[in-house]
């Protein structure tokens, strides 16, 4: 299981209340023991789900909102992985960033339907976000 190594009350600042910047980083270490870092200065949205589901009691914010954030970084390629005393681009393939999600969620105790959907979501849906953040990052 995951393990956050950062608090869950993460500092952000927002302009608009939807797309954030985190102020500090988030540190995590997989099932594997990777550890990886969402630096400072990383953007995120939320979790991209569409707003007509958002009255279902889905919406970008909820108790998966930290494993958003990760998600976010690991599509766009701003997540970190730890290389000795390093930190270097993780470099995730879709599906691993996916899984990371998961695991997050597994970590942050989100019930099993929502964590089932939202993966689902990502997994089947993700594709056209996962390659527009690839493309945009420097």
């Amino acid at each position: 299981m995951i393990v956050f190594k950062s608090r869950n009350d993460v500092l952000l600042r927002t302009r608009d209340g939807r797309n954030m910047v985190i102020e500090e980083p988030i540190d995590l270490i997989s099932d594997n023991g990777d550890f990886y870092r969402v630096p400072a200065g990383a953007e995120s949205d939320g979790c991209s789900i569409p707003e007509a589901l958002w009255s279902t009691g889905l919406s970008p914010f909820g108790d998966y909102w930290l494993g958003a954030v990760v998600h976010d970084a690991a599509y766009r390629n701003t997540l970190l992985k730890k290389s000795g005393a390093d930190f270097i681009p993780a470099g995730l393939t879709k599906s691993e960033c996916d899984m990371l999600f998961l695991d997050c969620m597994i970590a942050l105790g989100v019930p099993l339907k929502t964590r089932t959907e939202i993966y689902q979501g990502v997994n089947l849906g993700g594709w056209k976000a996962f390659k527009e953040d690839r493309s945009t990052v420097n």
